[in-house]
């Protein structure tokens, strides 16, 4: 024969209702009332951004000079960092969406934030590549470098992608001379090539050629001219050893999609934007300059895919106004006010602790009981 036992419920309904309503009202409480919390870097990552946007503004007369009279169409913030749809210089194909979003001097907030997560320190040598092809990316760079106090071994690519620094007379060898002699900025590319298919810009005219090799020699820096696509690794990698002379090299630093950066387009497919500290195991990437870092177990900070990294900081895509320093995920984070998370759930607790072993509201047992053995 089977017993069944009577368990009483002892508790309040009503008590158990009102504390499932507060913790309804808790959770609605913690999502609405988040506090804003500066991320590490705070006033490092803004005096970047202000010294990015120092310099656009050094640039922004220079550049205007050179543009066509529909130059808005291209560049409705007028800010003179948005090149070209087409010139003699232009290597490639651009996004001009994605050209408008890297004129944010944010970026250097983003920047110094993934040199500090590769540990990067004062003094620290490190490699760099820079092309024409993203001009503002490149200015937030150094305004990231200057911040940190990093010895940078610049090498850059002259030609440019649509939209980029591809004025014939205005290049991105000229912004850098330009900033230096205003003292924006005291680095400068030492060293480069013409960018480009196989950094000798096959497929360019004679025309556009002999603009880019006459920037080289207009702006005093060492022109590299590589036999192959091969050559090119070599030489670039055989100048950042001949070129720290002797210090070790901490980290690479590369802005846009440049092929011998890279390595063709499959390279472009395997390393993503953002801090890299090794290479895949499930692939091998064709040769590049990065790959020769990676094997070397140099990290790598790769900073293509100007949209995608733009969303993960909270940084307007092709915005119509340029962006004021300090704007971004990048510095402000919203968190849980970890105050009011802290007493929801301590009244919560003694809520429960008092309704279940206190009795609190209790009900009284009699009328729990079945209709049948209630008392008389």
């Amino acid at each position: 024969m089977t017993r069944i036992y009577w368990s009483f419920w002892k508790h309040s309904s009503i008590a158990i209702a009102l504390l499932a309503l507060f913790a309804v009202l808790g959770l609605i409480a913690t999502e609405s009332f988040k506090v804003k919390k500066e991320q590490p870097y705070f006033k490092k990552k803004i005096h970047a951004a202000k010294l990015a946007e120092r310099a656009f503004q050094v640039l922004r007369s220079d550049l205007l000079k050179k543009k066509k009279p529909d130059y808005k169409d291209w560049d409705p913030a007028n800010t003179g960092l948005v090149g070209e749809f087409l010139s003699p210089v232009t290597s490639n194909t651009g996004s001009l969406s994605s050209k408008q979003t890297s004129v944010n001097p944010n970026f250097a907030a983003v920047i110094l934030h993934l040199l500090k997560r590769a540990k990067l320190e004062e003094g620290d040598t490190i490699a760099v590549a820079v092309s024409g092809s993203f001009p503002a990316m490149n200015v937030c760079l150094f305004a990231a470098l200057e911040t940190l106090k990093l010895k940078p071994i610049i090498i850059a690519s002259t030609s440019a992608s649509q939209f980029g620094a591809n004025h014939p007379h205005m290049l991105w060898l000229d912004m850098e001379r330009i900033l230096s002699e205003e003292s924006v900025f005291s680095v400068r590319s030492t060293h480069a090539s013409l960018g480009g298919t196989q950094d000798k810009a096959i497929g360019m005219s004679k025309e556009g050629k002999d603009y880019l090799l006459t920037g080289i020699k207009r702006n005093k820096v060492i022109y590299i001219d590589p036999l192959s696509f091969e050559d090119s690794i070599k030489k670039r990698m055989d100048l950042y050893q001949k070129l720290s002379a002797g210090k070790q090299i901490k980290a690479f630093i590369n802005i846009g999609g440049g092929t011998t950066v890279l390595g063709t387009s499959l390279g472009k497919q395997v390393f993503k934007s953002g801090l890299i500290t090794q290479l895949p195991d499930d692939i091998n990437p064709p040769d590049s300059v990065i790959k020769e870092f990676l094997q070397r177990d140099i990290p790598v900070i790769n900073v293509i895919q100007v949209e995608s990294l733009a969303r993960k900081f909270g940084l307007p895509i092709a915005p119509k106004k340029t962006p004021k320093p300090g704007e971004g995920k990048v510095f402000v984070q919203e968190e849980y006010n970890p105050w009011l998370c802290i007493g929801i759930l301590v009244f919560l607790s003694m809520g429960l602790y008092g309704i279940t072993k206190l009795g609190w509201g209790g009900n009284q047992t009699d009328f729990q009981l079945p209709e049948t053995i209630r008392r008389k």
